[in-house]
């Protein structure tokens, strides 16, 4: 038998009738079609029908008619095309992780604003749609889906906040390596929302999307170096090591971090100060809008630190920190 499947059975053991979908994908109850995928195959026997290897070692899925097969053999099966089925019932295969994130991503892009301004009965019933595809994305191991799962449930958009559910979610993604979500796990962390406050986890979290060039990681770090963050706690103070952080972020173009390396150069904190630097990196933040950036900027015209005394720069500046409702220009 093994021999037969490793020969071809996929390829022609299947009539041309059974390789033909028997309804649209759109004509299945999501929730009927969900498959269930367990991380941890290490303690399931038997094996896989498709490879008919051990189960150990890989990811299992659970597809709704019951059968088990690693869930890299069920992809391979969506990428043959004419095998849309379990190869042992013939029960159709649910949508493949990315066509369910994208089709919600974009339904979610249309409906979220309007939701958020005046939610009726329709919307929420498309919202409740939506969140069926991601969650039926990331049951399948689709890492953005569960982070995009993580994010609205953070911030409550179209959904009741639950920062339990924001940290299941995120944790699912981040052990994928998932960078933004090891970074919001690191902040759940930080702040103890939906899980006990553990400063430990959160630098460990930071520091795996920090290292995998994550701009937010980054500054969160250095905000941690320079201990204007709890998760700083964990390290000894260390300007120089905030000011790498900082410009590692700085030099992807983050307009915070590049205000932040523009104010180490101001106070000599981690770098030997230096006046033209530091309105060197002002101006990149400023010329990005951003307020703090805009009103030091302003300062250095009307001190000349830096720059030529130039007052009316110096108001042109503040007058533009003013305009986005920043007080003190």
């Amino acid at each position: 038998q093994k021999q037969h499947w490793k020969n071809g059975h996929k390829a022609l053991c299947l009539t041309p009738e059974e390789r033909r979908p028997h309804m649209m994908a759109s004509q299945v109850d999501e929730s009927d079609r969900r498959p269930t995928v367990d991380t941890d195959a290490e303690n399931h026997s038997g094996e896989c029908s498709i490879c008919l290897n051990s189960f150990s070692g890989g990811t299992l899925c659970t597809l709704p008619c019951k059968h088990d097969f690693h869930r890299e053999c069920v992809d391979d099966l969506r990428k043959q095309g004419v095998q849309q089925a379990c190869p042992l019932c013939r029960t159709l295969l649910p949508p493949g992780p990315q066509q369910l994130f994208e089709d919600a991503t974009c339904l979610y892009v249309r409906i979220v604003a309007v939701i958020e301004r005046r939610g009726t009965t329709s919307e929420e019933e498309i919202m409740a749609q939506i969140i069926n595809m991601w969650t039926n994305a990331a049951n399948q191991g689709h890492a953005h889906a569960q982070y995009k799962l993580g994010c609205i449930y953070f911030t409550g958009s179209g959904v009741a906040q639950d920062y339990k559910k924001a940290v299941q979610w995120n944790h699912k993604a981040a052990v994928q390596g998932l960078a933004e979500a090891q970074c919001d796990l690191g902040y759940l962390y930080n702040d103890g929302l939906g899980v006990a406050k553990d400063h430990k986890k959160a630098m460990q979290w930071l520091r795996k999307a920090a290292f995998q060039g994550y701009a937010d990681a980054q500054i969160k770090l250095g905000s941690a170096y320079e201990g204007i963050l709890e998760v700083g706690l964990e390290v000894a103070q260390d300007h120089k090591k905030a000011v790498q952080w900082y410009l590692k972020a700085a030099d992807q173009g983050c307009a915070d971090a590049q205000y932040n390396v523009g104010v180490k150069y101001l106070n000599g904190e981690g770098v030997d100060q230096d006046y033209n630097e530091a309105v060197r990196w002002f101006r990149k933040a400023a010329n990005q809008g951003f307020t703090y950036a805009q009103f030091n900027l302003g300062n250095m015209y009307h001190y000349g630190l830096g720059v030529a005394q130039d007052d009316n720069e110096a108001v042109q500046w503040h007058r533009k920190a003013a305009d986005q409702g920043f007080a003190d220009a």
